[in-house]
C-alpha cells in the first residue's frame, strides 16, 4: 500500500504555560514571526512562522506544570527536541550565550557537523 501522496508538514504545537513569553524568545532568539490566529475563544493561542515555511501555533496549557529543578541540555540529544539550520552556526551560538542561554555543544561525523542544543524558557 502506497503512503499518501503530497504530505508536508504543516505547523508543529506546543503547549506553554505562558505561551506570550514563549512567543516572544521564539521572535527574539529564533526570528519568528506572529501570524494572524483565528480566536479560540478561552484558549490562548498564538501562531507563528518561521519563513519561508515552517509554522508553529503555541497553545496554553490548561493548569500549569510543577515547577522542576533547571535541565541540563546535554541530554537534549537523546529526547524530544526542534532542530533548526543557521546559515553562521558560531555567530548562532554566541547570540544565544549572550543572552544568558545555557547550551550544549556536539561534534558529529568527524567534525563535519556541529550541534548546539538549548532549553526554551518553559524548559522544554
Amino acid at each position: 500500500m502506497a503512503p499518501i501522496a503530497g504530505v508536508c508538514l504543516q505547523h508543529i504545537a506546543r503547549e506553554a504555560d505562558d505561551p506570550h513569553a514563549m512567543a516572544l524568545f521564539y521572535q527574539e532568539v529564533l526570528g519568528f514571526n506572529r501570524l494572524e490566529t483565528p480566536n479560540f475563544g478561552a484558549m490562548t493561542v498564538i501562531w507563528m512562522s518561521l519563513p519561508p515555511s515552517h509554522s508553529l501555533h503555541l497553545i496554553g496549557r490548561e493548569s500549569k506544570r510543577s515547577t522542576s529543578s533547571r535541565k541540563d541540555p546535554s541530554v537534549l540529544p537523546k529526547s524530544d527536541h526542534l532542530a533548526f539550520r543557521v546559515e553562521n552556526y558560531n555567530a548562532a551560538v554566541q547570540l544565544i550565550k549572550d543572552r544568558g542561554i545555557e547550551i550544549f555543544e556536539k561534534t558529529q561525523q568527524d567534525g563535519k557537523i556541529k550541534q548546539a542544543f538549548f532549553y526554551d524558557p518553559e524548559g522544554t
